[in-house]
């Protein structure tokens, strides 16, 4: 268990994290809604011959209609307007401002889900990392950089993908995480296309040359297959087995990973404080870490007969 624990994380650290920089790449090409809808209906066409090989039970309607709302909740508002958001801020600035998902995440858990006690050293831990991501961003947050409705945006999607993780963990699932991935990304990659098609954006598609140029290609295979298909499946199996805010410390590394794939990738530069930013950005995330593991125990140990990925 605990090797698979650590993997899932991994799965859900490393490739969300690096997907930013992909979006990045992928909506310099595509329309931004587009680019998002097609990402998420390729990554759940891959996974149907998958389910069907498991041979799980068909899921109940009741659980198919939650797998949808929620689906479109989070990736459909959640993340689809990181795509339309990359069009007009730093990647980094759109990673920082998602990472407000792990403060929304924690407050639900304690105030609506009364799973976990509202605690003043996680707050201060939560904290310590809100105050630590400007410092993170350094000086890509700039003023004539930063579009006001933009910044709004992408926090309405951070809120948005909080809500659905909440629900996620009360709502009927389909009891095969597979399945409740499969279900989350058709149901958001469709809203996506036919939002797309209302925008008009399939009428200012670029010349195919530049649609295939291995950029646009490397970059929507990461996105399917890493942070689609491994990273949501990772996420529907800690859902099942951790506390949501825990999960949610997710936020919190992917502007790291973003800064590294930024300085390694990109030949961005790192200052000082940008190193100052991530050295708080990682001692919340231990901090909280450490305050959360008695809890994540407990739930684990109570939700053990849960069926495995």
């Amino acid at each position: 268990m605990e090797i698979k624990r650590v993997a899932a994380y991994g799965a859900i650290y490393l490739p969300w994290g690096g997907a930013y920089l992909a979006v990045r790449v992928l909506v310099h090409v595509l329309p931004p809604f587009l680019a998002a809808g097609i990402r998420y209906t390729l990554a759940a066409i891959f996974l149907v011959p998958i389910i069907l090989m498991r041979g799980s039970p068909a899921p109940g309607w009741r659980q198919m209609l939650n797998a949808f709302w929620t689906g479109v909740t989070m990736l459909g508002v959640g993340y689809g307007v990181v795509f339309w958001a990359e069009k007009r801020l730093p990647s980094w600035v759109v990673a920082v401002l998602m990472s407000t998902t792990f403060l929304w995440t924690y407050m639900g858990e304690c105030l609506l889900l009364r799973s976990h006690r509202l605690k003043g050293k996680m707050l201060a831990a939560l904290l310590m990392g809100l105050v630590g991501m400007p410092w993170l961003v350094g000086s890509d947050l700039r003023a004539d950089r930063i579009s006001i409705f933009a910044v709004l945006a992408v926090l309405l999607g951070a809120f948005c993908w909080s809500a659905g993780s909440l629900a996620v963990k009360r709502l009927d699932l389909p009891r095969s995480y597979l399945q409740t991935t499969a279900l989350q990304l058709a149901s958001s990659g469709l809203v996506l296309l036919c939002f797309s098609g209302g925008l008009g954006e399939w009428t200012r598609l670029p010349a195919m040359a530049q649609i295939f140029a291995w950029k646009p290609i490397m970059a929507l295979t990461y996105l399917i297959f890493a942070a689609s298909v491994l990273g949501m499946g990772a996420f529907h199996w800690l859902m099942a087995h951790e506390p949501a805010s825990l999960v949610a410390t997710s936020a919190y590394v992917n502007p790291m990973v973003a800064m590294v794939l930024g300085i390694v990738a990109a030949k961005e530069l790192c200052s000082l404080p940008q190193l100052a930013g991530a050295c708080a950005v990682l001692a919340s995330i231990v901090a909280i870490w450490y305050f959360q593991t008695p809890a994540s125990q407990v739930e684990m140990s109570s939700l053990s007969a849960v069926t495995d990925l």
